[in-house]
């Protein structure tokens, strides 16, 4: 008589689609990262950075522009994570875990498609601060989303606790649980590298880019929930 599959066990029928959403969405940040860094001077997922932006700027070492940016990024980030933790807290109460994470990252992608649209639209200089605080919500709806990443907590919106993370898991012999986790600064890299590449073109490209790697991550998602499997 066989005995039911664990969540463990189950999960490994889904680590090449666990590994694809964390670079997906890993690339998502690195690419509204480098667009919002590159046009506004600030970060949008990278709040540690914000920090720094943000000194320098008390020390005024920066523009006002910069500073005004660099405070609404910093700020909304964090209010954000407070109101999407709530917001996933409420969900669950209604809804499945799988499906609570594909509406919100159904949300992140609609914020992402607002900005590129307010931008094609009004351009980057006048809808520069409404950018910066829709993109930076994005992200904190992305940042409470992926907690944990089978039995890892890993966030997709930074790599250090990543790479902590998959040097821990391979330590122990967690090899696909390591290389999971390593996908977050692979996906960053690649979304910054393609957004500092697309900033070249006009302005909503690159944010169309990010749509798409929030879109994808969407999809596999919604495949997993599907077809029953989890990824915490």
């Amino acid at each position: 008589m066989s005995t039911p599959a664990q969540p463990q066990d189950a999960n490994r029928n889904f680590v090449a689609e666990t590994f694809a959403i964390v670079v997906l969405l890993s690339a998502t940040s690195g690419i509204v990262d480098a667009v919002a860094f590159s046009r506004f001077g600030v970060f949008v997922a990278n709040q540690t950075g914000n920090l720094v932006i943000v000194s320098l700027s008390l020390a005024k070492e920066q523009p006002v522009e910069t500073q005004i940016a660099s405070v609404l990024a910093l700020l909304t980030f964090t209010i954000g994570v407070f109101i999407a933790v709530l917001l996933r807290k409420a969900l669950l109460g209604h809804t499945s875990q799988a499906r609570t994470r594909v509406i919100m990252l159904s949300m992140e992608a609609a914020l992402i498609a607002l900005t590129g649209l307010g931008v094609a639209i009004w351009g980057t200089q006048r809808f520069a601060y409404v950018a910066v605080v829709m993109l930076s919500l994005s992200q904190a709806l992305q940042a409470a989303v992926v907690t944990r990443i089978i039995g890892l907590a890993v966030q997709t919106v930074v790599i250090n606790t990543a790479l902590v993370q998959s040097a821990e898991a391979w330590s122990v012999g967690r090899r696909r649980a390591s290389a999971i986790a390593f996908g977050t600064p692979i996906g960053y890299l690649v979304g910054a590298f393609t957004g500092a590449l697309l900033l070249r073109f006009p302005p909503p490209t690159a944010l169309l880019s990010a749509l798409i790697t929030a879109a994808a991550a969407l999809v596999i998602a919604h495949v997993i929930r599907v077809r029953g499997g989890r990824i915490e």
